[in-house]
């Protein structure tokens, strides 16, 4: 067989010159292709979605250049990959139940099962908002308004991965064939609220150090009833940065003349979530954050007649590749075995307490609580025996000193003519430093002469101050206990979370509140303490007014105890005084006159 070039040597040289040629163009091609390819850093520009700024997603982008592993990115793939048309997805386990939609690969509805409002359907934590607005949770926002809207419109192609132990999954996939490419794989386990998640993107064929992914807007649905309520939390984020948990509320003044704000945190983030008074969505990474962003941004009249409020929140996360969401209830004990910091996201440190101090206080009292609730299946007696508890508990401190603040009190109201006259003596003579001093010294006498400390009232003040961080703990515990959402006490009390419909229990304490208060001794008392024992009650039943029925409820509770106690410490004064002025007369005084 003859060789290829023998039968015509010219023609084998031709075809040397042509390899050669060929091998030239090819190099010479591809060296120039790669010379003009997108260099953009990713994250730069913005697309102004409602709900999540381009300033905001930028300044999370932005974190996402600090030097981290690289992720293992997609191969860029010549041929788009997409689906064929816009469809939802269901993922569902024993608590929740999600539906992804395959356009832009978002989360389109999150339903607790185990959970609803009073009459209402199941609560979703996907804001009805985010129909309205379009920002969804898990939608991809770098920053840069070209590829945030590709990536939003696109239709991904998702295929189920069924994983282990009962746990089912969707792998949601799109590439442009230019470059671009998003892949996210989410996992739900058989039962629990927390989502695995895995997300890696291409921008302009270069792979995402960490994604920015967000939630909102908003987080599950406001209702008239918790618009209205004071006690009740709207949006706020919850973050664990370097330097320890911080939380942030919304902006206030977005809504009243500033159409939004941001609040960025840099990196370095161990989890991030929005959170309400009752439910949460955390981003929970293997590695931290990349960044953080809380943006406030005011809503339109149409948007307030879904959302009462006039303004809501979007949070982004630079998302580092893998790790989870929850998605759930903030109740303690599943928190707590989530790790040493989730629990601080019941937002329980308050009234100038640190979460340090008031957290293992209301962890004690609520399961003291939910204790009480499986004896008696009523959440409001589980509070009033709650109430009686701690009273008995705090008894022998407090009966030594309500003893001593009653005894100082009849001392003082014995002593009131007589002081009344050495003040009026001194009222009449010039006010100088001398006969001030003298008017104390002869005051001092008195007190000396009957065996009275002025002070003495004072010390009966500690024992009280030592019940401070209980008092405060419920009331921090109460307007935030999960388990009152919607449980009933009796008659016209539906709902324990939310303010008495009729304003009977705020009433009754602070009438409660008045005559407990007056049973001490308040003969004797200045202009000025007499005014403090009325408008005390005054100011404290206006703040009952739109407080929870659960927390109405104890004070009255507490109120009428301290009523009891104190009318037995009435009585047991009242019975010493009159056996100590028997005694007196009873003393001989000597002998008689000789008649």
């Amino acid at each position: 067989m003859e060789q290829l070039g023998q039968e015509d040597p010219q023609s084998f040289k031709r075809l040397i010159w042509a390899m050669i040629l060929m091998a030239v163009v090819f190099g010479g091609s591809t060296y120039f292709m790669r010379s003009k390819a997108p260099t953009a850093a990713p994250g730069q520009g913005g697309q102004a979605t409602k709900g999540v700024s381009a300033q905001a997603a930028a300044g999370v982008q932005a974190s996402a250049q600090a030097p981290q592993a690289a992720l293992a990115a997609p191969e860029v793939n010549p041929v788009p990959v997409q689906g064929e048309k816009e469809e939802t997805f269901t993922l569902e386990n024993d608590d929740l139940r999600l539906v992804f939609g395959n356009k832009g690969g978002i989360l389109r509805s999150a339903v607790l099962k185990k959970y609803r409002a009073k009459g209402g359907p199941n609560d979703d934590l996907v804001s009805p908002l985010s129909a309205m607005t379009g920002a969804y949770p898990l939608a991809v926002r770098t920053g840069d308004p070209a590829f945030d809207k590709a990536v939003s419109e696109a239709l991904f192609h998702v295929e189920h991965i069924p994983g282990l132990q009962g746990a089912d999954g969707l792998r949601m996939s799109w590439a442009d064939g230019k470059g671009n490419a998003v892949t996210k794989t989410v996992t739900l386990p058989a039962s629990g609220y927390e989502l695995g998640l895995q997300v890696s993107a291409l921008k302009g064929g270069r792979a995402l150090e960490s994604v920015p992914l967000t939630w909102g807007a908003g987080l599950g649905t406001l209702t008239e009833a918790e618009a209205k309520n004071k006690y009740f939390q709207q949006e706020f984020l919850a973050v664990v940065t370097p330097e320890g948990y911080k939380k942030v509320d919304r902006d206030r003044k977005v809504g009243s003349g500033k159409p939004e704000s941001a609040t960025t945190f840099p990196g370095g983030d161990t989890w991030a979530g929005l959170s309400t008074g009752y439910f949460a969505a955390i981003f929970i990474p293997d590695r931290p954050l990349t960044g953080v962003t809380l943006e406030t941004f005011a809503l339109t009249p149409e948007e307030r007649k879904i959302h009462p409020s006039d303004s809501s929140v979007s949070l982004i996360v630079g998302f580092p590749g893998q790790g989870k969401v929850f998605i759930g209830p903030k109740e303690y004990g599943r928190l707590r075995d989530m790790g040493d910091s989730f629990y601080r996201i019941l937002d329980w440190g308050s009234y100038g307490f640190s979460n340090a101090i008031l957290s293992p206080i209301c962890a004690a009292l609520l399961w003291g609580l939910k204790g009480l609730h499986g004896l008696v299946g009523n959440y409001g007696v589980a509070i009033l025996l709650l109430t009686l508890i701690i009273k008995l508990a705090f008894y022998p401190l407090t009966q030594r000193s309500m003893v001593k603040m009653k005894e100082m009190g009849e001392g003082m109201k014995k002593l009131k003519p007589q002081l009344d006259r050495i003040k009026a003596k001194y009222k009449k003579l010039p006010k100088d430093m001398a006969n001030r001093a003298k008017l104390n010294e002869e005051m001092m006498g008195l007190y000396q002469r009957e065996g009275i400390n002025p002070l003495g009232g004072m010390s009966g003040c500690l024992p009280l101050l030592l019940q401070m961080p209980i008092f405060f703990a419920l009331f921090t515990l109460l307007p935030k206990t999960l388990e009152l959402r919607g449980a009933p006490f009796f008659g016209w009390i539906h709902d324990l979370s939310m303010q008495d419909p009729y304003y009977v229990t705020p009433i009754l304490m602070g009438l409660s509140m008045f005559a407990s208060t007056k049973m001490t001794s308040s003969t004797g008392m200045e202009g000025s303490q007499k005014m403090l024992l009325y408008f005390m009650p005054v100011m404290f039943t206006w703040i009952c007014l739109w407080a929870p029925a659960g927390l109405t409820l104890y004070w009255l509770a507490n109120n009428l105890l301290t009523m009891g106690q104190q009318a037995i410490i009435n009585h047991q004064v009242q019975v010493r005084q009159e056996a100590a002025a028997k005694g007196r007369k009873s003393t001989p005084k000597g002998p008689s006159r000789p008649s």
